[in-house]
């Protein structure tokens, strides 16, 4: 079985939602083309009374195509998605092909049903060579999701204005519903490899995620059946894996497709390991809710290790600079050295005129250098906040992780405006997708509130434009700020201007401010408690940085905040 998560989509899957959109959006009206990922074309057809939105990648890693609910709008300003949506203005989709096993789609378009074609949409879907063209009604190659040139490809090149031939003919035995055991066995016994390697390189339309299928459903006495070699399977486990393996051909042929989960992360087509069947959703939905979970774990788990991946680099450079500036600093301390040896020259009763200039070169680079200290220790000063700066980002990422009841979405946002906040701040570029200039000023992200038990709102700040915002912008005089000492962490405020908060509100909110700083797995934590107007933003500060005066402490505990936001916060979406 393929590593990792989400599941490669194999050609029985493909099947299952070609079967689906054949019998649901067949005639349709093309509407409109968007390209929110470089690999990725999300295509909306119009019926007489809906519409629906399908989703194609040919990403090497995850090719797929989905019908999914209506997206926001990325993507519509990319070329190919401009190419496609003029060149499909007002037209039909009239028919979608896909021959047996191979993993190529024709999706044909003309200005009405029962006219001729004159427009084509072909994805393949095969891994590492996936690919999208879009096609006149000669098969002239108007667009392509990637060109390839004859010096990546000896067998086929791809570029706009050829003729469009289709990938290489699969010379593998198609399965056959009528075949015998023994055929079957002859077939994949002919060189003696691994049972799942056998099925793979005999027949089309094996994956390995198939292959796992048809181990988990025979129920064989081997439960690692698909390793062991072929010449050391008994016919009475190959033949429950023939069972198997005739049930996926008969599904596959007579499209008897239903969705269930099997081995946790993983998913199946044609076989239903599912008990409980209440509430039963269509198997496109299942799909959909399938890869969009996934994607965007696969997204928030990159993201993380990109951010900290700048972090400790950013951090290195810091460290570095650091390091040299406290070598300049104790070079500096030699300005004395050098001033003593200017006075014993300026002190002797014979001095030539060589010795005066000695002496006054003496004077000038003690008096530079000793200026130079100055100036090293403003710049030590900067570095050392840099340093203490980026470990407030690593907080804020690894914060989080705190909370299990926030959407995927939410927590992916958050994560992409902590990377832009550390990238504006140190001036570090890094290459972004390509997104529309009108959806550059998207909703943002906010802060979590929960109520204390007297009513009173807490909120909390998850990176840094969030902890500026509770700290200046939303909050009142009477309000209360709270902090980690002398640790990073997010900023809570505890909203008593409305009302004058008791001890158990001042408890929670340092509760919560321990929960939420580098200290949480300490069992109490000093948490600076100060009043809204006594908070100061430092100039030429970032974001969220801070200054106070008259603070007191309270003691927070992390384990209290994190059983109390639990209870009392709900879904973030």
């Amino acid at each position: 079985m393929q590593k990792g998560v989400p599941q490669i989509m194999d050609i029985t899957s493909i099947r299952s939602v070609l079967h689906y959109l054949r019998k649901n959006i067949l005639p349709t009206k093309f509407e409109t083309a968007q390209q929110p990922e470089p690999n990725t074309i999300q295509l909306c057809f119009r019926g007489v009374d809906s519409q629906t939105w399908l989703e194609v990648s040919w990403n090497g890693d995850s090719p797929r195509i989905l019908k999914i609910n209506k997206p926001e709008k990325i993507g519509r300003e990319s070329t190919l998605s401009k190419q496609i949506r003029y060149g499909l203005k007002y037209m039909a989709l009239i028919s979608i092909d896909q021959d047996d096993f191979e993993r190529v789609i024709k999706f044909s378009f003309a200005k009405k049903p029962g006219d001729e074609i004159n427009k084509y949409l072909i994805f393949e879907l095969m891994g590492k060579h996936s690919n999208i063209f879009y096609l006149d009604n000669r098969h002239k190659i108007i667009a392509v999701g990637k060109q390839i040139k004859s010096s990546q490809s000896s067998f086929r090149t791809i570029s706009t204005g050829s003729i469009y031939s289709g990938p290489p003919v699969n010379l593998k035995k198609q399965p056959r519903e009528d075949e015998s055991f023994q055929s079957w066995k002859d077939s994949i016994s002919l060189v003696p490899e691994s049972l799942k390697y056998c099925l793979l390189n005999t027949y089309q339309g094996v994956s390995p995620i198939l292959t796992k299928q048809l181990e988990v459903i025979s129920k064989t006495s081997n439960s690692e059946i698909m390793e062991k070699n072929i010449d050391f399977i008994s016919d009475a486990d190959l033949t429950e894996i023939f069972k198997s393996w005739k049930i996926w051909i008969n599904r596959f042929k007579k499209n008897n497709f239903n969705f269930s989960i099997f081995n946790k992360d993983f998913y199946c087509v044609w076989f239903d390991q599912e008990i409980n069947h209440e509430n039963k959703i269509d198997l496109c939905t299942r799909l959909e809710n399938y890869y969009d979970y996934h994607l965007k774990q696969k997204k928030l788990e990159l993201l993380e290790k990109k951010i900290e991946g700048i972090i400790f680099k950013q951090t290195n450079n810091e460290k570095k600079n650091l390091n040299i500036q406290y070598d300049l600093l104790k070079k500096s301390e030699n300005y004395r050295e050098f001033k003593e040896k200017a006075d014993n020259i300026f002190s002797s009763n014979e001095i030539k005129k060589r010795d005066i200039i000695k002496g006054q070169k003496l004077y000038k680079k003690s008096k530079k250098l000793k200026r130079s200290r100055e100036l090293i220790k403003e710049r030590l000063s900067i570095y050392k906040t840099n340093i203490e700066r980026l470990d407030e980002f690593t907080t804020l990422v690894d914060n989080l992780n705190s909370l299990n009841n926030e959407k995927l979405f939410m927590r992916i946002k958050l994560l992409e405006e902590i990377m832009d906040e550390i990238c504006n701040e140190f001036n570090i570029n890094i290459k972004k997708k390509r997104e529309d200039n009108k959806n550059t000023s998207e909703i943002e992200s906010l802060p979590i509130q929960v109520d204390t038990p007297t009513g009173l709102k807490l909120q909390v700040g998850r990176n840094m434009r969030q902890n500026d915002l509770i700290s200046f912008k939303f909050s009142k005089k009477g309000d209360l700020w709270f902090h980690a000492q002398e640790s990073p962490g997010s900023h809570v405020v505890l909203k008593s201007s409305s009302q004058v908060a008791s001890e158990q509100d001042l408890q929670i909110a340092a509760d919560l401010a321990a929960l939420f700083s580098k200290a949480k797995r300490n069992i109490k934590v000093p948490i600076n408690l100060v009043k809204i107007r006594d908070l100061q933003k430092i100039k030429k500060g970032g974001p969220g940085c801070v200054s106070f005066k008259n603070g007191e402490i309270i003691w927070g505990n992390p384990t209290r905040g994190e059983d109390y936001i639990k209870k009392n916060l709900k879904t973030l979406i």
